[in-house]
């Protein structure tokens, strides 16, 4: 059906003349005039429209024309060339209205045709002009019926759009539910600072960055989730290459090859779970691989410090009994370890220490790198990669190091306990430095500070009141634990300390002494416990023979105040015990050594070689050894009352 609203184009005008002067004024113009028109000539017309053929253009020759011909030709002429200049001047008046009405709205474009002299006496955008609606072309007697068919085409038109409109609107509206719920969970995961972004490789697709902008490169690249919308309106993590079940990394402590101690793992969350959690799931499960990642890579330059790569698994034996291990485990797995420990362990909490501990390491490893970053490298720096991260050196220098003070301290308290039971007063104190940090440190370079330098513990030995010896533990990554040994001063005002002069820790020019006193040694570190116990051992019994030195003088007056003549006693030339000038045969030495035993406990030896005042052996030369142990107690006797007796009863008998 044709369409009502169809417009119609304009009939045309007809051409021929309107009115009785345009009839005559064309009878005029036209070659001969009035002179030459016949009947025929104005019926002519009428019978072409009444035939519908085709007008002939036949030319009316007059033969009483022909004198004429010329002269007409050139009225013709003329005429022709002034109907083609008053063309010419139509057609540029019409130009110059036409750009002079355009110069209102485009006045640059319309400037390239408007007239010079026109342009000067008028001007741009003199000149406007409005549309106003035309009438309408259709006939009175059609406009009802146009009416009645446009009213029932709009109606059907209406229905048809209620029914889409209606339809749409039901589809808008469920769309406008789910693209509400997907828009709040990722606006909810943005507004937790989770950056958030639309993939380059899939623009319609939102995205989410868990990972960490100084990670290794190839876990950068996997910390990135397209955020996919689910039937029900849901965000849906895609996981994209990094696997989809979620891991953590575990570290158990073993006891003689039982379970004592495993760190905790939290559960995997059900697939209903907000998006933020699914987000820090996807950022610990990103973490915890490429922490094990950079344990394995350092557990390979850590073999000689019983670091072992076992399968799947990490091992480090802290001690002959127990072992540290280090293992990547799925939470969705659903089979049971059966090594898994059903009850909580007593070193639980060291396991999760450790765990912690290895986890803020590489966040630390982490920062450095973006510090590395911000600052300018050297032309010749080094393009290759990255050295391992010191996460596991941090954790073997611990133990290394807590062993050794254990050790340490055993040992040197069970000096003090022989010394004291051999009657001397010997005191022993160990004081751990205080944890500190510089007052511009953040708190978080503080911890790590502390994590990777733990702190120095300070053992103080009083053999005698003049000799006293400080022993400085100072963590060290290559060595365990170093040791730098300190000569405190005298308790005595005024005195010194012996050893200084007898047996320093290092060279006598290498020292230097404090504000306090203290006499330091260059060359005084010892880089292990034996180091350290050798030169202990080697320093009780100098400190001792030095300790007992003012009984000879003692002695001496003693003697000359019985007009005896007293035995010259020195101090032997290693300096561990105190011999007749003459013949070195007699005196007293002293020796500080381990036991045989398993413990290998300190042990306090004294030998002496004097002459029996008693009445059975008078004059005969006597060997004698005492020892005092920690297990012997008291049971020894008083030291200074044996070194009396021996040197009272010297080569000279009794009171010499």
């Amino acid at each position: 059906m044709e369409s009502p609203l169809t417009l119609q184009p304009r009939p045309p005008r007809n051409r021929g003349p309107q009115t009785v002067a345009e009839f005559i004024q064309r009878i005029n113009a036209e070659p001969g005039g009035f002179r030459r028109l016949h009947e025929a000539d104005l019926h002519a017309p009428e019978a072409v429209a009444a035939d519908d053929d085709d007008i002939d253009m036949v030319d009316i020759v007059d033969p009483d024309s022909a004198p004429t011909k010329s002269k007409d030709i050139v009225a013709a002429r003329h005429e022709l060339l002034g109907n083609i200049m008053a063309a010419r001047q139509s057609a540029m008046l019409s130009l110059d209205f036409i750009s002079l009405l355009l110069s209102k709205e485009n006045p640059v474009q319309a400037a390239a045709t408007l007239t010079p002299h026109l342009r000067t006496m008028v001007g741009i955008g003199t000149l406007g002009a409005t549309t106003l609606e035309g009438p309408t072309t259709l006939t009175q007697t059609r406009i009802p019926d146009n009416k009645m068919i446009t009213i029932g085409k709009r109606l059907i038109d209406g229905n048809k759009a209620a029914d889409t409109a209606l339809s749409a609107a039901k589809r808008l509206q469920k769309e406008i539910t789910l693209e509400t719920k997907y828009w709040a969970e990722v606006l909810a995961v943005s507004e937790k600072g989770w950056s958030t972004f639309r993939l380059p490789q899939e623009p319609n697709t939102m995205g989410v960055k868990f990972g960490f902008s100084s990670a290794a490169p190839e876990f950068k690249a996997k910390s990135v989730a397209p955020m996919r919308r689910a039937e029900d309106g849901a965000v849906r993590l895609e996981h994209g290459r990094m696997s989809s079940e979620p891991t953590r990394l575990q570290v158990r402590i073993t006891q003689n090859g039982q379970v004592v101690g495993s760190s905790s793992l939290p559960q995997a969350l059900p697939d209903d779970a907000p998006l933020e959690d699914h987000v820090k799931e996807a950022r610990d499960t990103i973490f915890a691989y490429e922490l094990w990642h950079e344990l394995n890579r350092e557990g390979r330059t850590l073999l000689g410090h019983d670091v072992r790569l076992e399968k799947s698994v990490i091992a480090y034996r802290a001690d002959p009994t127990r072992t540290l291990i280090f293992r990547l485990v799925s939470l969705g797995d659903d089979q049971e370890d059966p090594s898994d420990p059903q009850e909580p362990g007593p070193e639980d909490d060291d396991a999760e220490s450790i765990n912690l501990t290895l986890h803020l390491l590489l966040a630390n490893a982490h920062r450095q790198n973006e510090l590395k970053r911000s600052k300018q490298s050297a032309p010749n720096a080094s393009k290759g990669p990255p050295p391992p991260y010191s996460l596991l050196l941090p954790i073997v220098t611990y133990y290394r190091h807590e062993n050794t003070l254990k050790e340490c301290t055993t040992l040197l308290s069970s000096y003090a306990r022989v010394l004291r039971s051999a009657g001397l007063n010997t005191s022993f104190t160990v004081t751990e430095a205080p944890i500190s940090q510089p007052p511009t440190a953040l708190p978080s370079e503080a911890l790590i500070s502390n994590l990777l330098h733990p702190s120095e513990v300070q053992f103080d030995l009083t053999i005698t009141p003049d000799s006293r010896v400080r022993v400085l533990a100072r963590p060290s990554s290559a060595y365990g634990t170093r040791f730098l040994v300190f000569l405190l001063p005298s308790l005595r005002a005024g005195a010194r300390n012996p050893l200084s002069l007898s047996f320093p820790p290092a060279s006598q020019d290498a020292q230097t002494r404090t504000a306090a006193n203290i006499i330091i040694a260059a060359d005084s570190f010892y880089d292990n416990t034996k180091e350290l116990f050798w030169y202990l051992q080697n320093a009780v019994p100098r400190a001792l023979a030095l300790h007992f030195a003012p009984l000879i003088q003692e002695l001496k007056a003693a003697s000359t105040a019985r007009g005896q003549d007293p035995t010259n006693w020195i101090i032997d030339f290693s300096g561990k015990g105190l011999v007749d000038d003459d013949t070195e045969r007699f005196g007293v030495r002293f020796e500080f050594v381990l036991d045989d035993g398993e413990t290998r406990s300190p042990e306090l030896r004294v030998s002496g070689d004097y002459r029996d005042a008693s009445a059975q052996g008078r004059g005969v030369v006597v060997h004698r050894d005492w020892r005092w142990s920690v297990a012997s107690g008291e049971n020894g006797g008083s030291l200074e009352e044996i070194v009396r007796h021996v040197l009272f009863n010297g080569p000279g008998g009794s009171g010499a």
